[in-house]
């Protein structure tokens, strides 16, 4: 199949179901998607149970489900015929031969119907209502790209995405109603969020195009006496990560009458090959054993009483061979933030705190130090100071001889409670490093204390790993000058309370979708772009949006929270791992160049005989 070279115009319909029949609602979709292909949409993504709007039960549903193939398939494969054009969109499936009912997603195209994918991540509606999605994650080969699906909620996981990534997704159709419960409902307030409104991760951190699309009214569903609104914010994302169209959010101007409307945007196959989709290449599947492992309902390890602490980001000038000068700035903040709060917390200083960021192998040697070093006894004079847990990073050489980018916490007595050396390595810090070949969570008094660095962030993996360890915090002394992620750009109108305008979204989506405060130093000058923050777990719903310093400022960065959040949220890392499916995430295990990988990468979707290699 050739592929298209140019930029190519593409749709995300805000579409809104009407409760008078499935029949009704194809025919009113055909219209719209008629329309978008008519205005050279080649590409159109329709929201998700698009033909048959919100029922409590599987019963209530029957009458608006369909087959995949079915009549649907059909009625839109007449128009992507006529047109030359693609369309994916959303439906409850009743499957032929079990009769079970699946929150599904089908795709047609020039050539008639071409495949589907069931929503794999459910929410305290969706278990009710839906059998678990039982296709794995495929991608369709297509002329636009490589194509991948996601249905709404199953953005709360990263999962789907990176696996489709890994697949060889070049786009994904982002199948969405996400709604929020406005009138009712007190006993469903654990799903009561917009999830359209957190997005953008799965465009960043996978270097993918998207599409997404949502419903953008209201719908009483008086089984449940409750009234849920749609968000609108359909959106579309070019593969290095920028938004180039959005809708409005729906907020203040939404009811049950709001019509439909079509956003246009337009992708550029030119960026499916970008930086952030090449560190696929630079992956450490043989540090991700533990994404493979179900761990719950039961982890011992866990956290179970939550904790009040301070968290603190020091940003400060950390200038390249200035020992002296670096650890005179860092005190200045150290003492700063002592004569303010003695309470127990975690302060963050950038990488490479004392010695700065070396050029080359001549000066890290130069720089290194021993795992007891100048360093280590500056964290841990600063943390006897503060009475909090101190984290910072140096140029470790190890007794053989290696250079080490390491991190290293200290506890408010002065003793090394871990250390750390980065795994994922930086280009420019690879010209020195070894890497190291483990990625650790740390057992303190105030929780599990995670570690990370610099390029660790661009792999949704390791803040995967510190998911399942059970992570409380996760502390981030970073040198970043800004070439890789950038601002977020979710629909900020959906947020209880704005996030900052120089948010980075890696550093965001490691607290959010790790479900973990998160604590990121960065240094100004030097071109380092500052930005420390602290990311919080519940930035969309909560009153408790990430907190982040300037741009080019010494400052502290600081935010007071419950290290478990608040029980009445949408969302845990709890429930997050009770969730997850662990037995589709084994793909990210396995070596690249393994049997058993290129067995699963080749198959349409989950094929069992993939996983024959683990049982003999």
């Amino acid at each position: 199949m050739s592929r298209v070279t140019e930029p190519f115009k593409v749709a995300a319909l805000e579409f809104n179901p009407k409760p008078d029949g499935f029949d009704r609602n194809v025919e009113r979709a055909s219209d719209l998607i008629r329309e978008a292909a008519a205005n050279g949409a080649r590409l159109i993504v329709l929201p998700e149970t698009c033909l048959s709007g919100f029922h409590p039960t599987p019963q209530a549903y029957l009458p608006d489900t369909d087959t995949l193939p079915g009549k649907a398939t059909d009625a839109f494969a007449e128009i992507t015929r006529e047109y030359n054009c693609y369309v994916a969109f959303g439906m409850v499936e009743r499957d032929s031969k079990t009769s079970l009912l699946f929150n599904a997603a089908g795709l047609v195209g020039p050539d008639g119907y071409i495949g589907k994918y069931r929503k794999v991540g459910h929410n305290a509606v969706d278990v009710m209502v839906y059998a678990p999605g039982n296709t794995g994650h495929p991608v369709f080969e297509t002329e636009l790209g490589t194509l991948g699906i996601v249905i709404c909620y199953d953005d709360t996981w990263w999962e789907p995405a990176r696996l489709a990534a890994l697949k060889g997704a070049d786009i994904i159709a982002y199948v969405c109603t996400s709604g929020k419960i406005t009138e009712g409902g007190a006993a469903l307030a654990a799903s009561n969020h917009w999830t359209i409104a957190a997005c953008q991760y799965i465009s960043t951190w996978n270097g993918l195009a998207m599409v997404a699309s949502d419903r953008s009214n209201s719908e009483k569903v008086e089984a449940l006496g409750v009234t849920m609104t749609f968000g609108g914010s359909a959106s579309v994302w070019q593969a290095d990560g920028s938004r180039s169209a959005h809708s409005a959010a729906t907020t203040g101007n939404n009811n049950a009458a709001n019509p439909n409307s079509i956003l246009y945007g337009e992708i550029d196959p030119a960026l499916y090959d970008n930086d952030q989709k090449a560190t696929l290449n630079r992956r450490r599947p043989e540090l991700y054993t533990l994404l493979g492992y179900f761990r719950s309902p039961v982890d011992v390890s866990a956290t179970r009483q939550s904790t009040k602490v301070d968290l603190a980001a020091l940003q400060y000038a950390v200038t390249s061979g200035d020992s002296d000068g670096n650890a005179r700035r860092a005190q200045s903040l150290i003492e700063e933030l002592a004569a303010t709060n003695t309470d127990p917390g975690l302060v963050v200083l950038p990488a490479f705190s004392v010695a700065g960021s070396p050029a080359d192998e001549d000066e890290a040697r130069q720089r290194a130090e021993p795992a007891d070093g100048r360093t280590v006894k500056l964290l841990g004079d600063f943390a006897s100071q503060t009475g909090k847990h101190v984290v910072g990073s140096y140029i470790e050489l190890s007794e053989d001889g290696q250079l080490f980018h390491t991190v290293a916490l200290i506890t408010p007595k002065d003793t090394v409670a871990g250390q750390y050396r980065q795994t994922h390595l930086d280009p420019s810090i690879s010209k020195w490093a070894t890497p190291g070949d483990q990625l650790a969570v740390f057992p303190t008094e105030i929780g599990r204390i995670g570690l990370l660095t610099c390029e660790d962030v661009r792999f949704p993996e390791a803040a995967g790993v510190m998911e399942v360890s059970r992570a409380d915090l996760i502390a981030v002394p970073t040198h970043w000058d800004g070439n890789y992620g950038g601002p977020l750009q979710d629909a900020i109108e959906l947020f209880q309370v704005p996030y900052p305008s120089n948010t980075m979204n890696q550093w965001y989506s490691v607290a959010k979708m790790a479900q973990a405060y998160t604590v990121v130093a960065n240094a100004i000058g030097d071109n380092c772009q500052g930005s420390s923050g602290v990311f919080t777990i519940n930035p969309v719903n909560s009153d408790e949006p990430p907190v982040v310093g300037s741009v080019d400022d010494t400052e502290v960065v600081r935010l007071t929270v419950n290290t478990l959040g608040e029980p009445n949220w949408w969302m845990s890392q709890a429930q997050l791992i009770a969730g997850r499916r662990a037995d589709l995430a084994v793909p990210m295990t396995l070596a690249h160049d393994s049997e058993a990988f290129q067995q699963w990468k080749n198959s349409p979707g989950f094929d069992i005989c993939a996983w024959a290699p683990y049982h003999e």
